[in-house]
């Protein structure tokens, strides 16, 4: 297009350039429409500010943003320079003198690299790439020099064109409903992106900014806005027929090689199905050409003679194989990501004379590595579970409940039946160590689709997470999986939750089209600790509790510690109880330390009672060394009375609770206790079984007492006078158990009428409470001393009694 264009012809003149872009610019029509009518319109305005134009660029990463703005100088002959500029490389406050700047050195003045080339270029197009990425202040100074006057700025931008890009706002602008949108009502599309684009985020070391400073994103919104799409597979293939034909040409040039292509699209094709799952435009327009080239390049090296003519084709079957995958090319790209497939090629090559033809010989799709080795250069990085349900043990209630969900992410239709919406995500919360991450990763499997995990500092990072959920579209429907986002951090120096607002603006900006759709995973210890805005309706409000591991779990656990040396005799049911409570990560120590405990102490292998020690050091502490303890005889055999006295009143009163082990081995945090199978600690509890309780928690004083008399009171017993006083007073107080005081709250009471309201009879039923269970535990005592004296006696000995050999004592059997 000439310098000057008369009016009469303007017209027909930007049409030509509208055909031209057209023609080498794929996807993008409604983008080129945008422009050429905004240089149509700069035609005609008279300008009141500098610069002549400013354009914001927004699409996904690969969209052919920067390739359009070269575009674009290139056909317009009035633009006599193009340049770039990456805004990844000004984030810091101190490249602001580098970019726009004058700099004094012992060399002399240097002007900043912007300043410098208006200055030599003023007809000319700068591009920002990805201004987001820019410190907020260097983004206000850079727009007082684009918009300031000469005598302001020093420079004159009145006849540059300022273009901005940026992948920011893609929640929005990704969706198809906000597309039909934008086609109907640009204004109102173009405001909606912009109010994204306000609330979106980033972390500057500990501070959270908005990733576009507001002044310059005001200057944005009220200029041009121009979006492109996400390119697709047919334009992928057309990119890279275009670059293979010109190197082609290129290549024959330079080598005299004489090329040749056979069935020429269809060996496009599968060259670019081969790049899958993750094809992008760079990728296609570099590798495909470089793919066939170093063919040609590899066979000169190792034949060492330069052919005449290279002939490219492919087999019968490879284009059957083509043809077939094509019957559903409306769906491929989506079922290559989804399926975590590739197609793979096999060459063969052979030589006729002076000639080389290679044939793709057989195609197939096959599996990709199952991790991120896949995206090892790519951030975010997307992965493909091979962890299924059957890989996790246990659980089998959440695995149900997890099927059904996966069942409505699998047929949308049947929410469409009950005009609901989608659920967006989903929270798995519990325990730390009870196998949240792997059933979250194993629901990625079984859904059958990619998920990308996000975790520790990344949570903080509100760019991050955005750039989480632009990818994750890319490979709808998808998983974005945040593990423990109840952890807490440091922004601005303050100790706190994850921020929010990004999250919140991507949960609401998913689409419910289920080619589009973004579920997420999120685990937690405590959903309380999570911002109520995260997991209100329409969020994350799918909640899912992960209680502490079953019986089978946990065997699972054993039967893994069993594939280490061992003696052979250890009983698995056994140590399956002694380890009820414990989470994933203790589980998996006791491995390590029995091991270690084995070669240490120079054995050969593993025994049962190494495995009982290391579970009880876990759980209970390390063992104290006899020597520290002041009366050894004394105390041990005061501790055998007193937890034989628990033992034998527990199995008496609350059989449904059963007991692992009783032991008198001295540990950091106790002399001797009783231990039970946490899973029997469940459902209401009644009146009797509580009175129970309390008696349990006295009889291991009154054991001393029968056993020592006076001496048997001692601090031994204060850990249970303290319970026992506590579950009296939540019966009487808070539980309306008592018949005196009646079906009454005390605590509300107290607290919100009189601290003094029911004091006095709370005081005296706690009394009587104590006072008869007490006798009741006398009674007992004296009735089963027989078995307490020598469960007592036993313990002495052997230190620790197993549940089984407890209940043969209660039995007579021992």
């Amino acid at each position: 297009m000439g310098k000057t264009v008369s009016h009469k012809n303007v017209f027909l003149e930007f049409e030509k350039l509208r055909t031209r872009l057209k023609q080498v610019i794929f996807d993008q029509d409604e983008a080129v429409d945008e422009v050429v009518d905004a240089f149509i319109y700069m035609t005609y305005r008279h300008l009141e500010t500098p610069p002549k134009a400013i354009f914001s660029f927004l699409g996904p990463p690969a969209s052919g943003k920067i390739y359009l703005a070269k575009l674009i100088t290139e056909f317009l002959d009035e633009f006599e320079a193009f340049k770039i500029f990456d805004m990844g490389q000004y984030a810091e406050p101190e490249n602001e003198a580098r970019l726009l700047g004058r700099t004094v050195t012992h060399e002399g003045v240097h002007e900043g690299e912007l300043t410098k080339f208006i200055k030599n270029h003023p007809k000319s197009i700068i591009l920002f790439d990805e201004i987001e990425k820019a410190d907020n202040q260097l983004q206000l100074a850079l727009l007082d020099l684009i918009t300031g006057r000469e005598a302001e700025s020093e420079v004159d931008c009145s006849q540059a064109v300022i273009i901005f890009t940026s992948t920011l706002g893609s929640a929005l602008y990704q969706n198809k409903k906000f597309l039909s949108t934008f086609k109907k009502n640009k204004l109102r599309a173009q405001a909606l992106i912009m109010d994204a684009v306000s609330k979106e985020r980033k972390l500057v070391y500990d501070t959270i900014q908005t990733a576009i400073a507001p002044k310059l994103l005001s200057s944005m919104s009220q200029n041009y806005i121009v979006l492109l799409n996400k390119l697709s597979l047919d334009s992928m293939i057309r990119i890279g027929s275009e670059s293979l034909k010109r190197l082609s040409s290129h290549f024959t040039e330079k080598s005299k090689i004489e090329l040749e292509y056979q069935w020429f699209d269809h060996l496009v094709k599968l060259m670019v199905l081969s790049f899958a799952p993750y094809i992008d435009a760079k990728g296609v327009q570099q590798k495909l050409p470089d793919a066939l080239f170093y063919k040609i390049t590899r066979f000169i090296r190792e034949t060492q003679t330069i052919p005449d003519k290279v002939t490219f084709k492919l087999s019968k079957s490879a284009k059957l194989f083509l043809d077939e995958l094509y019957k559903e090319s409306d769906i491929l790209e989506q079922k290559l990501f989804k399926k975590n497939e590739a197609v793979e090629l096999e060459w063969k090559s052979y030589e006729r004379g002076k000639n080389v033809v290679f044939t793709i010989d057989r195609a197939e799709l096959k599996k990709l590595p199952p991790s991120k080795e896949l995206f090892r250069e790519e951030r975010p990085s997307v992965e493909f579970s091979t962890i299924g349900f059957e890989d996790i043990a246990g659980n089998k209630t959440i695995k149900k409940t997890l099927r059904q969900i996966i069942s409505i992410l699998k047929e949308p239709e049947l929410v469409k039946k009950f005009d609901i919406d989608m659920p967006k995500g989903m929270l798995l919360y519990g325990p730390k160590g009870v196998g949240k991450t792997m059933l979250g990763k194993a629901f990625a499997k079984e859904a059958e689709i990619p998920s990308i995990h996000v975790s520790g500092s990344e949570l903080f990072d509100p760019d991050y997470i955005r750039q989480v959920y632009q990818k994750a579209k890319e490979f709808a429907p998808s998983i974005v999986f945040l593990d423990e986002i109840d952890i807490k951090g440091i922004i601005e120096g303050v100790y706190t939750n994850m921020p929010a607002d990004q999250l919140v603006m991507e949960l609401n900006a998913i689409s419910t089209d289920p080619d589009e759709f973004v579920f997420t995973i999120a685990t937690a210890k405590n959903k309380e600790n999570i911002d109520p805005a995260i997991i209100a309706p329409g969020r994350i409000d799918t909640f899912v509790e992960v209680p502490e591991l079953d019986k089978e779990a946990r065997r699972f656990f054993i039967e893994k510690i069993l594939e280490k040396p061992n003696d052979g005799k250890i009983d698995v049911d056994k140590v399956v109880r002694y380890i009820s409570g414990m989470s994933g990560y203790d589980l998996q120590r006791i491995g390590n330390e029995a091991s270690l405990y084995a070669i240490c102490n120079n054995m050969n292998c593993i025994t049962e009672e190494i495995l009982i020690e290391q579970i009880n050091n876990i759980k209970y502490g390390y063992k104290l060394e006899k020597k520290h303890i002041r009366n050894l005889e004394e105390d041990l055999k005061s501790t055998a009375y007193h937890e034989a006295g628990h033992a034998v009143l527990s199995y008496l009163l609350l059989p449904d609770i059963k007991i692992e082990q009783v032991t008198i081995a001295p540990r950091l945090e106790t002399l001797g206790f009783v231990s039970y199978t946490a899973e029997d600690f469940a459902g209401n509890v009644s009146k009797e079984e509580i009175f129970n309780n309390i008696c349990v928690f006295l009889a291991g004083r009154v054991a001393n007492i029968k056993k020592s008399g006076a001496r048997g009171i001692n601090t031994g017993a204060s850990n249970d006078l303290e319970q026992a006083s506590y579950q009296a007073y939540l019966a009487i107080a808070n539980l309306g158990m008592d018949e005196e005081v009646g079906y009454v709250h005390v605590d509300i009471l107290a607290q919100n009428i009189n601290k003094q309201i029911f004091l006095k009879k709370v005081e005296k039923r706690i009394t009587k409470w104590i006072s008869d269970a007490t006798a009741k535990t006398e009674i007992l005592v004296e009735k089963h001393w027989e078995k307490i004296d020598k469960l007592a006696s036993i313990l002495i000995q052997q230190e620790i009694v197993d549940g089984e050999e407890l209940e043969n004592i209660m039995k007579g059997k021992n």
